[in-house]
């Protein structure tokens, strides 16, 4: 089955939406952890610095990403990306939530995943390389139909599969609570919708689909005629996950992994959309390297095909517009003709910008008068001085290399060839990270019959917990219990923090709103599970909260330029309710609109810290 998947070729331009989308995401991310780089790996922000300047790391780590996104250099990029996500949040702990996990085994794919076949500046160096004037290289555009399937099947597909073991030992989510009942919490409300919660047979609907729907992706996603419906649901739960919590870039993240299962067919229709409308006709001379050169380069990043290339030297004679202009000018400067207009030198530039929509920028960029008339002025001081010999095979000592063969059919044995290598490789690696993912998920599992008391029970147990960390370290491979009973229950508290500036009033720190729903600091996901899982909790760790109200208040007072020689911060509470295990209408807005009460107070004096907090369960 492996080895038929593998030969199925279908086009990549899917797979590079992939790569171009979720490496956007990922920087985004990434961004987002370079800002609060000193509240993670600081020991106190900005006041007792990390051992490593870790602002280093974090921006190669970008710049990975930014060539990735335009497909250069992608293979050492994906290596450096792979690396910098294990260096940097592979061994996170108190700040890591699940998105990494799916990072880290998207990343360590992306290592051997044909990303720049398409839509790539690598392909595009490969065409100039092997191209001349009688012969345009154009590399293959198709790949395994393995390189969408495995991406889903170890990004999402596993992270259900586990999932879903903890999700059916859950009260709530098994009474179709699964939506309603974390979204009911202020704390947990990335975009407010009591509205919404309080629509009964709504929320248990979307409860016990997503119970369904990831029962059933593991066995289905690769059947052809459920992938449609099993796309649809997909990008709703995780758009609706975007929507609802201040996990943006998870949500977001998984819609990229859902992308490779948008038929291809549709990619291809996207991006050849008008394609004849308005087209360019673009005369350049057939026999100049350099002028082929610039017909490649246009023509690849053409990706709609709306621009169409003759040369002078076979169709300008065919062309009324063009028949009286000389042969000598037609081959000295470009010309082109749109919508029966002749443009030439810099305006064919501008109809080129122009015609390519997503380059249309900078064709109204060049179009600025005084911006229009120095392009003019630059053309034609280039266009004078450049050597006016017609530049031919010959005199430009242009040598045609070989075309690089098939790699597949290399042959490593008589009868072994590198494209059985590979199939043999697929087929160990993913057998290979099935055993893991099962070896991991057995703890997964809740009651196990009795079995996990017997001898063979004990030992899968001890392996399970010895795997489990390098398996999650290395390649994401790690439990899914999100959102459980265990998180919530008798959660019924939420801290915030203000600060008394010298004027007596207080400002609220961006970590929790005066409604309860998260501040700007938590709109990313890692600080926002700190924040309310590790710092807070349903059952607080007195040090572990005046450690993070010491770290958010440090980090706040530099990014805000405030005094820690002297600065007061007042601790908040708003009691709440945890929500019953059953449907309640109302029940959001009413733990929102819950009083707060001062219960304690944090000073900052000559840059040291005290805090009197009394412990939250007594109150």
């Amino acid at each position: 089955m492996i080895k038929n998947l593998y030969n199925k070729k279908i086009s990549g331009l899917g797979l590079a939406v992939f790569r171009i989308a979720y490496s956007l995401i990922l920087l985004c991310g990434v961004m987002q952890f370079n800002y609060f780089r000193h509240l993670i790996f600081d020991k106190i922000p900005f006041l007792d610095p990390a051992e490593i300047n870790f602002g280093i790391p974090i921006k190669i780590w970008m710049t990975a990403l930014v060539f990735i996104i335009f497909g250069l250099f992608t293979r050492l990029a994906t290596i450096i990306n792979y690396l910098m996500t294990i260096i940097l949040i592979g061994s996170i702990n108190t700040y890591e939530y699940h998105m990494f996990y799916a990072y880290l085994g998207i990343n360590f794919l992306m290592l051997f995943l044909p990303l720049s076949q398409n839509l790539s500046l690598d392909r595009l160096i490969q065409k100039l390389k092997y191209s001349n004037t009688r012969f345009n290289y154009e590399p293959t555009k198709k790949v395994s139909v393995l390189c969408y399937l495995i991406p889903v099947f170890i990004g999402v597909a596993f992270v259900y599969f586990d999932s879903i073991f903890y999700k059916f030992s859950s009260s709530y989510w098994t009474k179709g609570l699964g939506v309603w009942y974390p979204t009911s919490f202020p704390f947990t409300n990335f975009i407010s919708i009591p509205t919404i919660l309080d629509q009964e047979y709504l929320m248990l609907l979307l409860g016990y689909l997503t119970l369904l729907f990831e029962s059933v992706f593991l066995f289905t996603f690769f059947r052809k005629k459920w992938r449609i419906p099993l796309l649809i649901i997909g990008l709703g739960l995780h758009l609706g996950i975007v929507i609802c919590y201040p996990i943006p870039w998870f949500g977001f993240g998984m819609c990229t992994i859902y992308l490779l299962m948008v038929p291809v067919s549709f990619w291809e229709k996207l991006f050849a959309l008008n394609k004849k409308n308005s087209q360019l006709f673009f005369y350049y001379d057939g026999e100049c390297p350099l002028c082929n050169r610039t017909k490649i380069i246009i023509q690849h990043f053409d990706i709609a095909g709306r621009i169409d290339f003759k040369t002078v030297q076979y169709y300008a004679e065919q062309e009324l517009l063009l028949k009286n202009i000389p042969t000598d000018d037609l081959l000295d400067d470009i010309h082109s003709i749109r919508n029966g207009k002749i443009y030439k030198g810099l305006d064919t530039y501008i109809q080129v910008f122009d015609s390519i929509n997503y380059l249309k920028p900078i064709s109204w960029f060049l179009r600025i008068p005084g911006i229009y008339h120095l392009g003019k002025h630059v053309y034609k001081f280039i266009a004078k001085n450049r050597n006016t010999e017609r530049c031919t095979e010959e005199n430009c000592g242009y040598i045609p290399p070989v075309i690089p063969q098939d790699e597949d059919h290399f042959k490593i044995l008589q009868n072994y060839t590198l494209k059985d290598l590979k199939v043999s490789g697929i087929k160990f690696g993913l057998y290979f990270i099935i055993l893991l993912q099962i070896i991991v998920s057995y703890n997964s599992i809740g009651k196990k019959g009795g079995f996990e008391k017997t001898s063979l029970g004990h030992v899968i147990n001890n392996i399970s917990n010895t795997v489990e960390p390098i398996t999650k370290t290395f390649l994401g491979i790690t439990h899914h219990g999100v959102f459980m009973d265990y998180h919530f229950s008798e959660y019924n508290h939420i801290i915030a923090v203000t600060c008394v500036d010298k004027s007596g009033n207080e400002i609220w720190l961006p970590i929790i709103n005066k409604d309860g729903t998260p501040g700007k600091y938590l709109y990313y996901g890692p600080t926002w599970v700190k924040w309310s899982f590790r710092v807070n909790n349903n059952e607080i760790n007195q040090d572990n909260l005046k450690k993070g109200i010491r770290d958010f208040t440090a980090f706040w007072a530099y990014r805000n330029n405030i005094d820690l020689n002297d600065a007061k911060f007042i601790i908040k509470l708003k009691k709440i309710d945890t929500p019953p295990y059953h449907w309640k209408k109302g029940f959001l807005s009413e733990q929102m609109d819950k009083p707060w009460a001062d219960i304690g107070e944090a000073i900052w004096n000559n840059k040291e810290f005290s805090i009197d907090v009394p412990e939250v369960e007594t109150l």
